[in-house]
């Protein structure tokens, strides 16, 4: 769900719908399906509660009478959650505002002692859960990422057997960066100190 300047709307729908049809764009049901443009109607409900009723669709469920086809709501989550956790896929993105990641981040900071006293406000209002707060001291709303106060702290991801860099599964060439932290004034703040792995576990046979 997009607002943009009514100025804009029909350049912002033809830029998307080109985007869509790029590839296999002739296919049979493309031109119909693939890309599909709907107007928020006010006499349907509110912006609000479209997106509240399409996440608690895709996470558990919850108030919702039956799922897309009649099925019920509470199995079609769980099908979308098991689909999105296996092939890693991010159901849910937020376009503009403050960084959502470097929110979660500092709800996980521990030492606000050496911040500068804006910074302590931000972290605060991310630990209260207070996101009107936490965005008015970030910059606003309309602040670009680089002018916000806090950003999203990155390192390389490393093989610990070999200290060779990872590279992603779909390219070789292509290094794997791990959120580690949030950075502030070319000073990162670690909010993730330890590493899990997955190990099997081997019992001794007798």
């Amino acid at each position: 769900m997009l607002f943009v300047d009514p100025k804009d709307y029909d350049e912002m729908v033809e830029v998307m719908r080109d985007y869509a049809m790029r590839e296999d764009g002739d296919e049979k049901g493309a031109s119909e399906h693939r890309f599909t443009e709907v107007k928020i109607d006010p006499s349907k409900g509110s912006a609000t509660g479209y997106i509240a009723k399409y996440i608690s669709k895709n996470i558990d469920g919850g108030d919702l009478e039956e799922g897309i086809y009649g099925e019920c709501p509470l199995d079609a989550a769980a099908r979308v959650d098991a689909w999105a956790s296996c092939w890693g896929i991010r159901q849910f993105q937020q376009l503009g505002g403050c960084s959502v990641t470097v929110w979660r981040e500092l709800r996980r900071l521990k030492q606000v002692q050496d911040l500068p006293e804006r910074a302590k406000l931000i972290v605060e209002a991310a630990d209260k859960g207070d996101w009107k707060q936490f965005t008015q001291s970030m910059g606003g709303v309309f602040s670009k990422r680089t002018e916000q106060v806090f950003k999203p702290h990155y390192e390389f991801s490393t093989d610990k057997a070999t200290g060779v860099i990872k590279t992603t599964l779909y390219c070789a060439t292509e290094l794997v960066r791990a959120l580690k932290g949030v950075a502030i004034e070319g000073r990162e703040l670690i909010t993730r100190v330890f590493e899990w792995r997955i190990e099997s576990l081997v019992r001794p046979a007798f």
